[in-house]
């Protein structure tokens, strides 16, 4: 698959998705696929853990924001809101959908072709 994306913020994108799968998973499997659909990329990582309460999931993008307490969690509450932000500069999309019990499921869409103004 090609795209045109900043391959560092991409980067951190996936280890941040993937961490938090890591650390909220419950030692549960974690699944990750990548797959075109139209004319963009999509990047789906899903775990089997804890999930995310349905009151929390407006808010977790959100700058130190996080579902469980901080003890449960550790870091700083910012990682979801960096991956939101690298995502939609890349003119993307980012969603979860998730159950308590149940995990959760980030699903990120990127436009495979370059923004309109960067085209030549």
């Amino acid at each position: 698959m090609h795209g045109w994306w900043d391959r560092l913020r991409l980067e951190q994108v996936v280890t941040n998705l993937v961490s938090n799968a890591i650390r909220y998973g419950a030692g549960r499997p974690i699944h990750a696929r990548v797959e075109v659909v139209g004319e963009n990329a999509r990047l789906v990582v899903r775990d089997e853990g804890i999930g995310i309460p349905p009151e929390a999931l407006e808010r977790i993008f959100g700058k130190f924001e996080r579902a469980v307490s901080e003890r449960h969690s550790g870091g700083l509450g910012l990682g979801l809101y960096i991956t939101h932000s690298i995502v939609e500069a890349m003119g993307g999309t980012i969603r979860v959908e998730s159950r308590p019990g149940q995990g959760s499921t980030f699903t990120v869409e990127l436009p495979r072709s370059p923004p309109p103004e960067t085209r030549r």
